[in-house]
């Protein structure tokens, strides 16, 4: 007695592609909420640390944008000033030069902020710290995720 298969290699390729879909929106989520953390660690800073808001712009371009494939797919800058505009210029040079299939980039776009940290003021740094502590955590999640998704799609 022979087995038959009650599916097709298409039904299989669809599984798979709902899989490979469910794993990318989780790997992007999981950046989103890594960039909105950092973003209100770094905004929340107290002036007595970080710097003092004069023109707002330096605050404004503080910001971040997920990459997937070198393409811009969400993005978190506020506002419409110059210091917003050349934030998100600087994430989406960087992000589109980046050869990872995945990126995030958190940005304080004025170029004075360089020269901010260097006198021993908190721009991006101790956002960048968090980042670092947290990822190894959301690795961790990422696989909570990714075997959920396996349940999701009964493969």
């Amino acid at each position: 007695m022979a087995l038959k298969a009650n599916f097709t290699q298409e039904d299989v390729r669809k599984r798979f592609d709902a899989f490979l879909k469910a794993i990318d929106s989780r790997i992007i989520k999981r950046l989103q909420f890594l960039g909105e953390k950092c973003v209100t660690h770094a905004k929340s800073i107290p002036p007595d640390k970080g710097f003092k808001d004069q023109t707002g712009n330096l605050r404004s371009s503080i910001g971040y944008m997920v990459f997937r494939d070198g393409v811009a797919v969400h993005e978190g800058y506020e506002g419409t000033d110059a210091g917003m505009r050349k934030g998100r210029d600087i994430a989406t040079k960087v992000g589109s030069q980046n050869k990872s299939p995945y990126c995030l980039v958190v940005t304080a776009g004025m170029d004075y902020a360089v020269y901010v940290e260097s006198r021993g003021r908190d721009v991006l740094t101790s956002a960048e710290i968090l980042a670092r502590k947290e990822l190894p955590r959301m690795l961790e999640q990422l696989k909570v995720n990714i075997n959920k998704a396996l349940n999701e799609t009964d493969i």
